[in-house]
């Protein structure tokens, strides 16, 4: 990027960030997530790492906080307020650690860390004023609360925040020294609104009204000009910053006696907070935390580590924006922006086309992420995706990447929407369109497309899971006509695999004894495995629990062709979880004579398939649809699912009118609170233990 393109991205930057802060700070809406709103920041920050004399002073990396709106009163803190600087890896931390060794030399001796939760809310500034001072004791008043603002001067919400019902009026602090004690005590902290007060606060708001996490919620309500309204949404506070002054007048020589000061007086601070030694013991900690964080009451986005010792902080110094000594510890992103390099054509082993974004490289959710899903022509068409664009990806668990928005204030000049070819891109087929449908498909049945993704497919771990037959490896067996369907895989021999580069004896000897293991699978796997439209692993699960298998310690192929032969549209459609759309799917694969002659191959090569577990079972749950939530005690959630499965039963994610139990576990969430507003029957282990039993009745 050269000096003028950087010029005009940097100014690109510049107005969404301010846009986006004054959307999240003052109107109290989300536009994007925080990690997205970060990661904004952080690119601005290497632009203008690389380009200094590029540096505005209304850049947002200039100033801490948002503008004020002006409907509150302004007024000026004790002392600056300023914003954390964030890390998001371990190495980030190593050299954080090496450079306060470096600047405090032969102090760096006694490094102890400070670890505390990092609450997801509203900064707050709190300020007790002295009323009096008896025998042994000062008494202090709160007379005023104050958001950060841009760190200088904030609004004061004293109104809002005194019906905070964790927060006392008035503290009492102990004091036998001579000297008078402090006229005002200076105190930082974090208001927050529990998960659980969050979902019957949106409950009773319409929903175009209702709050998207608890930080907006807490915000929405902490700047309400009507006190009664923030009294009567249940918000919280957490403390754990003292000024300076503050914090020499009392004599507190660390961040721990600090914290342990507002424990003492009555001052809300959580206690879940470590002194530790060393970097490995904050990594303990961080993965710890990241662990239980969705069991806590409240939102947290990570850790905040600080050097203990306050005469080490004092020596360190901040920058214009952050204290050195302090570091947010952030877990990894869920959502971040990336630039859209190009827009490819992915075959699937039906054919369906599904376009993918080919990104900029980011670290998302712990792993570095170049592609994203586009699903689909009218998803495109819906967020407007185009090859230049700045977009918001998002990931979570082992979910494949997808793109959630775009930045439109961000769309270099000259950009084009994106429209499918009518052709395929492998084979030139003209491309299908089914009535009703969304997805877009080739419909040749030899596309070298669809040959791979098939053959990709059967080897993939929830199907024959055969390790180390790659994309890579897949594309080179086809290229020398090693293989020409998924079923040929069984069939490799050694003199096959040696011909390919870099494929030595070793290698070659852990394919082959991995193809041999896979010959026996599970029924569920092997037809998954086949590719049959619109059979994923939910449906062929219940498919191998629900058709007439033959019995026996294994099902030979032959015996699996007869089963799903004899079955029409009529009798699939009628099972729980089939329906008329997977029965058709069915009824047409085993239509086809490819599809037989690929069943044949398979039997050929030896494959037999184990029955599901549970299939003699009595059917107790069948028809019953179970939501789990908390942690049972005797088994794991997976166990418990199992066991609902094998006995006819589903499981979903959440609750409806549609659910007939939910299954509470320990520490037991919003669910449980969603049965009771619908009258949803909340049972425990024992009562399911029961209800397992009652099978042998």
């Amino acid at each position: 990027m050269d000096r003028s393109e950087a010029a005009q991205r940097m100014l690109q930057l510049r107005r969404e960030i301010w846009r986006l802060n004054r959307a999240y700070f003052i109107e109290n809406r989300t536009d994007v997530s925080e990690d997205v709103r970060d990661a904004l920041k952080r690119a601005l920050i290497e632009l203008e790492t690389q380009f200094p004399d590029l540096i505005t002073a209304d850049s947002p990396t200039q100033r801490v906080g948002a503008p004020l709106d002006g409907r509150l009163p302004k007024v000026s803190h004790l002392s600056p307020r300023q914003s954390l600087q964030d890390v998001f890896m371990r190495e980030e931390l190593d050299d954080w650690i090496d450079q306060m060794r470096k600047q405090l030399g032969s102090d760096a001796r006694s490094f102890e860390l400070v670890t505390e939760l990092k609450i997801d809310g509203l900064n707050i500034s709190l300020v007790y004023a002295l009323q009096d001072r008896a025998a042994g004791e000062a008494s202090y008043v709160l007379t005023r609360a104050i958001t950060r603002g841009n760190g200088t001067e904030g609004e004061d919400v004293t109104h809002a925040v005194r019906t905070v019902e964790n927060l006392p009026l008035a503290i009492t602090v102990p004091w036998s020294m001579q000297n008078d004690p402090p006229a005002v005590l200076d105190i930082g902290g974090e208001v927050y609104m529990p998960k659980a007060s969050l979902a019957r606060l949106n409950a009773d708001l319409p929903e175009g009204e209702r709050f998207a996490n608890t930080r907006n919620a807490a915000a929405g309500s902490v700047r309400q000009l009507d006190p009664s309204v923030a009294a009567g949404r249940d918000l919280r506070m957490l403390c754990y910053h003292m000024g300076t002054e503050t914090a020499d007048a009392l004599g507190l020589a660390t961040q721990e006696e600090i914290l342990r000061f507002f424990l003492s007086t009555g001052i809300p601070a959580h206690p879940d907070f470590r002194v530790v030694q060393g970097i490995e013991s904050v990594q303990e900690m961080y993965e710890s935390v990241q662990e239980e964080r969705d069991r806590l009451p409240f939102d947290i986005d990570g850790l905040v580590i600080k050097i203990n010792d306050r005469r080490l902080q004092h020596d360190l110094g901040s920058t214009a924006k952050a204290p050195r000594w302090a570091r947010a510890y952030k877990f990894p992103a869920e959502e971040k922006p990336a630039q859209v390099l190009n827009i490819l054509l992915q075959i699937g082993r039906t054919g369906a086309l599904t376009p993918v974004a080919i990104l900029t490289p980011v670290h998302l959710a712990g792993t570095t992420v170049t592609r994203a899903t586009l699903h689909n022509q009218d998803e495109i068409d819906r967020l407007d995706v185009r090859i230049g664009d700045t977009v918001i990806v998002r990931k979570a668990g082992d979910i494949i990447p997808e793109v959630l928005q775009t930045l439109p204030n961000l769309r270099p000049e000259g950009t084009k929407p994106f429209h499918f070819p009518k052709h395929c891109p492998q084979c030139g087929t003209p491309l299908q369109r089914t009535l009703g449908e969304v997805a877009i498909f080739c419909p040749n049945r030899t596309c070298p497309g669809r040959t791979q993704e098939s053959i990709e497919h059967l080897t993939s771990r929830y199907a024959f899971n055969i390790e180390g037959l790659g994309k890579e490896t897949v594309e080179e067996l086809l290229a020398r006509g090693l293989i020409t369907d998924s079923a040929d895989i069984f069939f490799l021999s050694e003199e096959d695999l040696l011909s390919l580069p870099l494929f030595k004896e070793k290698k070659t000897s852990n394919i082959l004894a991995a193809i041999q293991q896979a010959k026996t699978i599970p029924l569920e796997r092997f037809l998954f495995a086949l590719g049959i439209r619109h059979i994923g692993r939910e449906t062929a699960e219940i498919l191998a629990r629900s058709l007439p298998w033959p019995e026996g310690d294994t099902i030979d192929v032959p015996a699996i062709e007869r089963t799903l032969t004899e079955q029409s549209e009529e009798t699939l459609t009628p099972i729980d979880g089939i329906g008329p759309v997977v029965a058709a799917s069915v009824a047409e694969w085993m239509r086809e004579s490819a599809h037989r002659t690929l069943l044949q191959k398979f039997a050929d090569a030896g494959i037999r398939c184990t029955p599901p577990k549970g299939r003699s079972a009595a059917q107790v749950f069948a028809g019953k649809t179970f939501v789990l939530t908390g942690t049972l005690p005797g088994f794991s959630r997976e166990e418990a699912k199992e066991m609902i499965k094998e006995r006819g039963g589903k499981v979903s994610g959440s609750v409806s009118k549609k659910t007939d139990f939910v299954l509470l576990g320990t520490d037991a969430g919003s669910k449980a609170e969603d049965a009771q507003k619908l009258g949803i029957p909340m049972i425990d282990e024992g009562t399911f233990r029961q209800m397992l039993r009652a099978e042998n009745k």
